[in-house]
Parts: C-alpha cells; structure tokens; sequence
C-alpha cells in the first residue's frame, strides 16, 4: 500500500508559526528595551561603629535582607569618605549616607540624592560667663572645628567663613578664630578642661559627649537667634528649636529654649543606580525612620526636603504616589520581574493583533491545499491525454490516479470543507474514467484481429 502524503494540522501549524514570530520579537524586545534586573547584592557605607550612620545601616541590612537582598554595611571615617568611596566604581559602594553640606559642583553631576532621613543638630558649645547668640562674637577664640574632611568640620568652615572668622578677602586680621582640629571626643574635654573657647559639633542627642557637655554647667550651648537667616542661606540647614527640658526633664536641660541649625543625613546614590531599588529603600527608610525623634514629627522623614544634591525622579514619584502598585501587592523580586516585563506587553499586543487576523485566513489556506494540492497532477494527466498515448502509458497514468485516489482517502479536513473535498473525488473519478475510455480506444477489436 503507498504511503500517504504528509499533510500536518493546519491549525498546529498555523500557531506555531505565531508564537514563533511572537517569541522572537519577545526575545528582541527584552534584548533591547528590558532594563537589566536589579543587583541582589548592595554596600552602603556608613561611618564609625560607634555613630549614628553605621547604626542605621545595619537596620536598612536587617530590613533590606528580609525582602531577599543581601546588605553589606561599609565601616567608614564619615560623610567625606562615604562620598568619595561612592565616586570610585571599583569600591562597589552603591548607597551612602551623607550629611548634608558637603556637596560640591562636581559631585551634583554625579549623585542623585533620595532623601533626607533625619536632622543632626549642629551643637556649638562655649565657655564663658556671657551669653551668646551669633558666631561672629567668637572671634578671635580658639575654636574647635573636628578633623578635615569630617562632616562637623566642612559645617563649621562655611558658617565661620559666613561670619567673617576665618582667613578671606572680606575678613580683618584681628577677628579671625584659631581653628583646631581634633576628633569631637578630644574636643568636648578640650573644652571641659578649658583648652578651647568654644567648639563645633554635629550629633545626635544621644551622643555621650553631648550628653556630658549639657550636664556640665562650665559650658554653655550656643543659641542661634539668626538661625532663620542661616536656613535662607545655606538650604540644607533646618531651623529646630530645642525644648527647655527636652534632654532631661528633671535637672531641666537645657533651661530654656534653644534655637539651633541641623544638617540632615541624606541617602545618596550614583546616578546610574537601579531605579527598582529606590521604592524599597524609601520604603524602608520611612519605616525605620517615619515615626519622628526629639526633634522631628512622625511621617516628616523621608523628605525630600533639606537635600543639597539634586533629588532623583524616581524617589520623587515615591514622595507623591508611595511605592508602585505591584511592590504592594507582591514579593519585592516578583514585582520587579513583571515590571521589567510589562514593557514587553506593548510589542507583544501590536504583534498579535495582525496575526490574529491572519489566522483564519491562514488556516483556510492550508485546509484548502491539502485538497487542491492534487489538482496539478491532474491537469497534467489530462493535458498528456489531448497529445496522445499509448496502451502501456495510459496503464501507467490509470495507476497513478489511483495511487493519487489512495492517498486523497487519507486526508482529514474539517467538515465545513467538504464540498471541496468530494469535489476532488468527483473530478478524480471522472479523469479515471476518461482515461479508462481512452485505454478501451486504444486496445485491438475482433474485427481488427481477424484482418
């Protein structure tokens, strides 16, 4: 028996060629326009074991780990070095924390900032029986500004040059200070002992030096009268006022209000960080810090506010909208995964429209080959029939036709293609039958045989 001819599914074939066609432009698409997946690892550096910056990464490693991203937490000198490690790629520093203050020109071009976290007082604490309210009545004093390059000390250089104190073209000889720069521990004795008149420092309440130098009734903390002025000058300074009593209610420290400026602790980035990644650390960073301290409200941080580097698109959108959709409703990676893929959706539904289309027409076509697929050998059959043959090739083309008649059987067509089906059969026996007539033609009669 011959082998029929191989037909295959119209349809099977019809949608292998679509998600085909829709695969490679899948491919392409992600290829091209899908951004990269976020890193499962990142560094942030932070400061000295004993301070406030490392304290808090380890909480946003400790939060960060739980949505599956590894943390490693960078022991730094401070701000300055943060900064500079964040500049230099090979560190593998991504995330810093930063206190406000210390951007320069360069680095505006390079650093987005993503938020404001807390505010660090500035403390400015002095000797002497006089009250004091300006900077400008310490000139002339011994001064203590912390270590070049330290947060406290990049504060007290500017606010000093404000005031005239330090070495400029606008400032007199006779009211420059004397700066000395020690680490704030050696400062705060050097001041208790009396070896400095006054001396700068950024640190949170709970600092034990600042504690002590509160409790110390040789000293006397600074307050800031114009300190609405300073914010108006230098943008990354908050006004805050200090509470009397705030720092303990019962020996009544301090005994009256006092006007301060704080810095801020900022989260800065490089410009080419994973945009996926800022909703979770905003996010984190409101839980860990959104429920306010001594001197913030609850829900006033994160902010975008009091940033001296410029504030990321993204973490703006998140000060406005909180975090995407899908980061609500799904585990942090899997959100991520079909954000990155959602841009795949617009290729993907342009694609299919057009092949969806087509598919009818496409599948008609195939039904209809399978049936029509036989009609060339036919006509050439019934052309070889008008010039002419012999006996023993019109057996041979009866042959034929019936070989075309077993394998025509075989064919499977849906039933609202079965006209064309039967028609096939219909023209199949009528060629038969043609060719049977002419083999009869051309066999000997009797009457011939006998001649």
């Amino acid at each position: 028996m011959p082998k029929p001819r191989s037909q295959g599914k119209p349809a099977l074939a019809a949608w292998v060629w679509i998600l085909g066609s829709c695969l490679a432009v899948l491919i392409a698409t992600y290829m091209i326009f899908v951004e990269p997946p976020p890193p499962r690892k990142i560094v942030i550096a932070s400061g000295g074991k004993n301070g406030a910056y490392f304290h808090y990464a380890q909480k946003y490693a400790e939060e960060l780990q739980k949505e599956g991203l590894s943390v490693e937490v960078r022991e730094t000198a401070g701000s300055v070095e943060n900064l500079r490690l964040l500049g230099q790629e090979s560190s593998g520093v991504a995330v810093a924390i930063i206190q406000s203050g210390l951007a320069g020109p360069e680095d505006l071009q390079h650093f987005y900032a993503l938020g404001s976290l807390y505010r660090e007082p500035l403390w400015v604490f002095y000797r002497g029986d006089k009250p004091l309210d300006r900077l400008s009545q310490l000139a002339g004093k011994r001064i203590g500004v912390g270590p070049p390059g330290s947060g406290t000390y990049s504060i007290a250089m500017q606010l000093l040059a404000a005031n005239g104190l330090i070495e400029s073209k606008t400032s007199k000889e006779n009211s420059r200070a004397v700066l000395v720069q020690e680490s704030v521990a050696v400062a705060a004795k050097a001041l208790q002992k009396g070896e400095l008149d006054a001396a700068f420092f950024v640190a949170a309440f709970e600092a034990d030096y600042i504690q002590d130098l509160l409790s110390d009734n040789r000293v006397k903390l600074l307050n800031f009268d114009q300190h609405e002025a300073y914010h108006r000058r230098f943008r990354f300074l908050a006004p805050v006022t200090v509470p009397a009593g705030l720092v303990d209610l019962g020996q009544n420290i301090p005994g009256q209000d006092v006007a301060l400026l704080a810095p801020t602790a900022m989260l800065v980035v490089r410009k080419d960080f994973h945009p996926a990644l800022v909703p979770l650390l905003l996010t984190t960073a409101t839980r860990i810090h959104g429920k306010g301290d001594e001197i913030s409200e609850p829900g006033e941080f994160p902010s975008q506010s009091y940033c001296d580097f410029p504030v990321s698109e993204d973490a703006r959108h998140f000060y406005k909208s909180g975090p995407p959709v899908l980061q609500r409703l799904l585990p942090f990676w899997l959100a991520s995964l079909v954000d990155r893929a959602k841009v795949m959706l617009i290729p993907m539904i342009m694609l299919m429209m057009p092949l969806l289309r087509a598919t009818p027409p496409l599948m008609r076509w195939r039904t209809r080959r399978k049936i029509y697929l036989w009609y060339s050998d036919l006509r050439e059959i019934d052309q070889r029939l008008i010039t002419g043959l012999s006996g023993p090739e019109l057996d041979k083309e009866l042959a034929r036709l019936k070989d075309i008649e077993l394998q025509v059987a075989y064919v499977d067509v849906p039933l609202s293609y079965m006209k064309e089906f039967y028609h096939l059969r219909l023209h199949l026996a009528m060629l038969q039958q043609h060719v049977n007539e002419w083999r009869a033609r051309s066999e000997p009669t009797v009457e011939d045989a006998k001649s």
